[in-house]
């Protein structure tokens, strides 16, 4: 009888008697009726934490990144950052920097103009910006079925994100510094050396480790690139 006894006693410490519990919220009885109360209370506090991160303390992520590939890469997986967090804080207005940087030529050269560089700055954005969801779709299609999942994660759309981001700001330093192109023109090595840096974390398989780094590289590095060059085929007959 004893030990039955005790099986229905809850035993507090000194620490519960000084603070007593907190009875506003839903009892037992409800928690059982609807599970879910609980689960949505988390998903919401999570997400309002993910939301207080600052766009500097994700450009600090950016710029240990590329000052130190693999601790950087380790930083944004430690942080647990969402896609959406990094694109509207970060690639966003990177991608309107470089977009608004070209125009810097009207400072520079007299013989450029202005409907040229506003066809230019559109072209910019939109094979960034729209970049970045076609290459999440191009990825899914050609990469291995194998590691689809691993690209598809929140982490994979935030490598993406950074990987490009890296790019815009390196294009953003060749509008800035026009004298120094024939040297800053091989600064988007250095993202690929993060992406080749950063494709461990994916643990893609030994046999096909190679073979999805390359994809990987040539996908974000080149479709931007090659999206650029369509629109600028395209564009000017449809402004006509």
């Amino acid at each position: 009888m004893e030990d039955q006894d005790n099986d229905n006693i809850y035993i507090y410490n000194e620490e519960a008697e000084e603070h007593p519990l907190d009875d506003s919220g839903p009892n037992f009885a409800q928690a059982a009726q609807d599970p879910q109360i609980y689960a949505k209370e988390d998903n919401g506090g999570n997400e309002s934490a993910k939301e207080t991160i600052g766009s500097g303390k994700i450009f600090l992520l950016l710029i240990n990144l590329l000052l130190n590939p693999i601790e950087g890469w380790k930083s944004i997986r430690r942080n647990k950052i969402s896609s959406d967090i990094v694109q509207k804080k970060c690639f966003l207005p990177l991608v309107s920097i470089l977009a608004v940087c070209q125009f810097l030529p009207l400072i520079y050269s007299a013989r450029v103009s202005l409907p040229f560089l506003i066809e230019k700055a559109v072209v910019t954005f939109v094979s960034f910006f729209f970049g970045y969801f076609c290459i999440m779709l191009l990825l899914n299609v050609i990469m291995p079925k194998t590691v689809t999942k691993s690209v598809s994660t929140d982490f994979g759309k935030v490598f993406v994100l950074m990987s490009l981001s890296t790019l815009c700001l390196f294009y953003i330093l060749m509008g800035l510094l026009p004298m120094l192109w024939a040297i800053l023109i091989f600064l988007p090595l250095w993202t690929v050396y993060l992406i080749c840096r950063g494709a461990r974390f994916f643990q893609f398989p030994n046999n096909i480790q190679i073979s999805c780094t390359a994809i990987l590289c040539l996908v974000i590095i080149g479709f931007p690139v090659l999206l650029e060059w369509g629109l600028g085929i395209i564009l000017p007959h449809i402004t006509r």
